[in-house]
């Protein structure tokens, strides 16, 4: 069950040189950057967009989970990005600033999964109920996409 999406942007720690100024494609590209997988992978598919866009973005290291970018984030000039309503709370509470992306990125789906055991479970039921309404309430409404990356186009730099 897909019952939301979450736009990416961009988290750094208050004072990051980031902070200053307008967020440009080579701006983003030339800070280090934090990449989140469990695999230890240090590119994804920002490389890719920011790649054809002519640049290439700096990423020194790769945090297993989300919380542990997110520390980093927190003490050191690093940027992380990821998922924005999904990890606003813990941003909020780390003290991070939110930055948005320079350039287009397709929303990412917020999936609900549980076994088909609980299918006809009552208070299963209500449970997921409860989180979709609940994920349905951190992100706007949905819009059809037209970003430039979804359309099969070059990407462009935000406006």
């Amino acid at each position: 069950m897909e019952p939301s999406q979450d736009r990416i942007i961009l988290a750094v720690r208050a004072g990051h040189p980031l902070t200053e100024g307008p967020v440009t494609v080579e701006r983003c590209a030339a800070a280090d950057h934090v990449t989140v997988s469990r695999r230890g992978s240090l590119r994804d598919r920002v490389d890719e967009v920011v790649a054809v866009l002519g640049h290439e973005r700096r990423v020194i290291v790769s945090a297993p989970a989300t919380d542990t970018a997110l520390q980093l984030a927190r003490d050191a000039d690093v940027v992380v990005t990821l998922p924005d309503a999904v990890t606003r709370s813990a941003r909020d509470q780390l003290g991070l600033t939110t930055l948005p992306l320079p350039f287009d990125l397709p929303p990412v789906p917020l999936y609900l999964l549980w076994h088909q055991r609980y299918d006809n479970d009552p208070a299963h039921t209500w449970l997921l109920n409860l989180a979709t309404r609940t994920l349905q309430g951190l992100s706007p409404p949905r819009t059809p996409l037209t970003s430039s990356v979804t359309s099969g186009q070059q990407p462009q730099p935000a406006r």
